[in-house]
């Protein structure tokens, strides 16, 4: 126990870290003499530390594999997420445009654009009225010939607009 005093220049923890090291490898001795015959060193043990070894590597290859593909699997989880939260926002958006279409403001617009009127509204047409040249001599008005029949109201509307 000489060799591990604690001098001035070693903290504690150091020499503490030492002694376990020490005593864990002199347990690991004794398991290994008394376990295989031959002081620890035959084909046997090494065989069987070489397989735990191996086990191991595999079982932490294996580990990170599975730590690899959880955080995959988050960040697909989060992306589906934001996906959906877009997708409720469109619903939420054509749930709000079909109450609007189901509603009477809606009905109302539509049969304005269509050109129809509600009881008690007052429609205008508007008509070109032709404008008066002055006659330079006064001139006998012949009989008056009938009227055409009046053109359709958007024919109307289209030559008021558009001259």
């Amino acid at each position: 126990m000489s060799r591990y005093r604690q001098s001035s220049l070693q903290p504690r923890f150091v020499t503490g870290l030492r002694r376990s090291w020490a005593m864990l490898r002199g347990r690991a001795r004794r398991w290994l003499t008394t376990t295989f015959p031959g002081g620890g060193r035959t084909l046997a043990s090494l065989t069987v530390i070489a397989i735990l070894l191996i086990m191991t590597g595999g079982i932490t290859v294996n580990l990170i594999n599975q730590l690899l593909i959880a955080r995959h699997l988050e960040q697909e989880l989060v992306a589906a997420g934001e996906r959906v939260r877009a997708l409720q926002a469109t619903t939420q958006a054509l749930e709000a445009r079909v109450e609007y279409e189901r509603s009477d403001a809606a009905v109302e617009a539509w049969a304005r654009d269509l050109g129809l009127a509600r009881e008690g509204d007052v429609v205008i047409v508007p008509e070109l009225v032709p404008t008066l040249e002055p006659a330079a001599s006064p001139v006998v008005a012949p009989a008056p010939t009938p009227l055409p029949p009046l053109p359709p109201n958007w024919q109307r509307w289209w030559r008021a607009f558009f001259p």
